[in-house]
């Protein structure tokens, strides 16, 4: 085995066209679905995976991104529009935003028919997702374990009933599921086996950028001061229209708001662990900064762990372990440095193995936080962020990317309540050319 935490040997290995995921994706998906050794001898002697990853990322493409973008993004602004003159509290900052990203995702995802809108199955998500390591490694726990098949048993019934009704050229449903359970359809997989292997993706689009949005919303609104510096960057973006709306272009935030997005990086380097795993598929090199070359041997295994990187204080300095909400827009350093900090940053992979869903990741915390800081106070229910204390950061299991809280059932609540001047904005948003 081989662990490479140098950034330019990490970008090099991601280059590498003879270091590969599949191996993994083949033998990790059948421990987290449970699918049978039919399914197996189908990915095995069939065109099923290289056609099924391929369309993933024809399914992520621009213009498939925009609609993700605006649907998830109208399910988040149904809530926060319903806020009223009273405010809301949410007990738990992090069920509450974890329960309501779940459901706008799983929106944009599936469409109108959307099968996880239960608090139940929401719940099964995240039982599911927590549980993913005693599948993958097979560690027994008796109670863990028993409950983690059985949220998988009950989101499977769920996305077969889903899968087995869905009309191949229902234009509600995202590219990103109708083109895999299309080329699935074309191997003969049908009905309730769709459900059952859908499962192993479920976690995808939300185990990772659900807690990113929480620690990114716990650094920024425990810092008034930042919370002003921003708000004043992302005002004139926001348009506003007839009958009180608020049209929010997530373009724009891209374009025009370096802070929250260096803001958000941040967030995201302190948070991400995600480790990278390859295997070599024959001898091969990487090369240095310094054009040493380095042999991999055919078969070894090569894991990246993007958390030493984003640790390291020869990278980000001696502060590494803090939040600076302006380390990335690279102030003072050398091209050297910054290049090296970009090749160091990779909580979505790097190279040609980029995470296809990053752009849509991005965007729903982009438009949503964009939202918070222009319309609402955001306070801790005692109202003192002054006396408010983080929750502790959980280690970062292997099958995920992203810490979660420590204990998640003790995290603080927040109360929201509209700022003046923006007592009745009703958001909207676009991407692209989608309007919501």
């Amino acid at each position: 085995m081989y662990a490479i935490t140098d950034p330019i040997l990490v970008q090099s290995a991601y280059c590498n066209k003879h270091l590969s995921f599949t191996p993994f994706a083949v033998s990790g998906a059948q421990k987290v679905t449970g699918f049978d050794d039919a399914y197996h001898q189908v990915l095995m002697q069939t065109n099923v995976l290289p056609e099924y990853f391929k369309s993933i990322y024809d399914g992520t493409t621009a213009q498939h991104i925009h609609q993700l973008n605006v649907t998830s993004l109208k399910h988040v602004s149904k809530h926060i529009n319903s806020i009223g003159g009273d405010g809301m509290d949410a007990a738990n900052t992090y069920l509450w935003l974890r329960n309501l990203m779940t459901v706008a995702t799983c929106e944009a995802l599936y469409g109108p028919d959307n099968p996880i809108r239960s608090d139940e199955l929401v719940e099964d998500v995240w039982t599911f997702e927590t549980g993913l390591p005693y599948l993958f490694f097979h560690i027994f726990n008796s109670k863990t374990l028993r409950r983690t098949k059985e949220a998988r048993r009950r989101l499977q019934l769920a996305l077969g009933k889903w899968c087995s009704t869905m009309k191949q050229d229902d234009e509600q449903v995202s590219a990103y599921i109708r083109n895999r359970v299309g080329i699935l359809r074309g191997y003969g997989v049908e009905g309730q086996k769709l459900g059952d292997i859908e499962v192993g993706l479920i976690h995808v689009p939300t185990s990772n950028s659900i807690p990113t949005l929480f620690w990114f919303f716990i650094h920024v609104f425990t810092r008034p001061n930042l919370v002003v510096q921003m708000r004043a960057e992302v005002e004139p973006i926001a348009e506003r229209g007839p009958g009180h709306v608020v049209t929010i272009n997530v373009d724009d935030i891209l374009e025009r708001c370096p802070l929250l997005i260096s803001a958000y990086r941040e967030a995201s380097r302190i948070c991400n662990g995600f480790t990278c795993n390859r295997i070599a598929l024959e001898d091969t090199t990487i090369t240095d900064r310094h054009d040493r070359s380095y042999l991999l041997k055919k078969g070894a295994s090569v894991k990246m762990p993007a958390g030493v990187m984003h640790a390291s204080e020869d990278i980000w300095g001696e502060d590494a372990a803090a939040f600076r909400a302006d380390r990335f827009l690279d102030k003072g350093l050398t091209s050297e440095q910054a290049k090296l900090r970009r090749a160091a940053f990779t909580p979505f992979g790097g190279g040609a193995h980029m995470c296809p869903g990053r752009n849509f990741a991005t965007a729903e915390i982009y438009g949503f936080m964009t939202a918070l800081l222009l319309g609402y106070n955001v306070e801790p229910l005692d109202g003192n962020w002054d006396t408010y204390k983080p929750p502790p950061m959980a280690t970062c299991p292997q099958v995920t990317s992203v810490c979660k809280p420590e204990d998640e059932a003790s995290v603080c609540g927040t109360r929201l309540t509209r700022r003046n001047g923006w007592e009745a904005a009703q958001w909207r948003f676009i991407s692209g050319e989608v309007i919501e």
